[in-house]
């Protein structure tokens, strides 16, 4: 059975009910407990086993690997890319965090996975129809701009906060 979710196929082209359902999986692992994370039985009296927790924490990557092959193959997402592999990268590290010890770890992950595909819902809205940005009327272009400028704001604050959490 195939376990990589991916909105393009399964959710035909549905981005929010995708991302209700992977910030779903990343609310499951909240469950993990110390005591439970240790456990290697699937079954635990309270919380996630790591059997568990691992099943749905490569649900997740392997379906951010899918998702990261459809952008680079979708010529309007080309300039989002870049932060979506970055984005990626830190979900991955800290779904490798003691996620059993803080839920700081996973809401952090949550945030970052939320606001980008917020963005990716933006941006496909504002660009309905066109195949390329260049197509869009000016407008539309700088209404993006506005919203881009505003999420690399809010992205260089996780940036810091990520740095902040893996310093120590």
């Amino acid at each position: 059975m195939d376990k990589i979710l991916d909105f393009n196929e399964l959710f035909f082209g549905d981005i929010t009910e995708y991302k209700k359902l992977i910030i779903g999986l990343f609310e499951s692992l909240k469950h993990v407990t110390p005591a439970s994370y240790w456990s290697m039985d699937a079954e635990c009296q309270k919380g996630l086993s790591t059997t568990v927790a691992m099943d749905i924490i490569n649900i997740i990557l392997d379906s951010l690997d899918k998702v990261s092959d459809n952008l680079y193959s979708n010529d309007i997402i080309t300039h989002e890319y870049p932060f979506f592999i970055e984005i990626k990268e830190m979900i991955e590290c800290l779904l490798l965090d003691p996620i059993y010890e803080s839920d700081y770890y996973l809401n952090l992950a949550i945030t970052l996975f939320s606001d980008f595909f917020t963005l990716l819902e933006v941006k496909l809205l504002l660009f309905d129809g066109c195949s390329v940005e260049i197509e869009a009327q000016n407008h539309v272009l700088l209404e993006y701009d506005k919203e881009l400028d505003e999420y690399m704001a809010r992205l260089d604050k996780y940036r810091d906060e990520f740095m902040n959490l893996h310093q120590s």
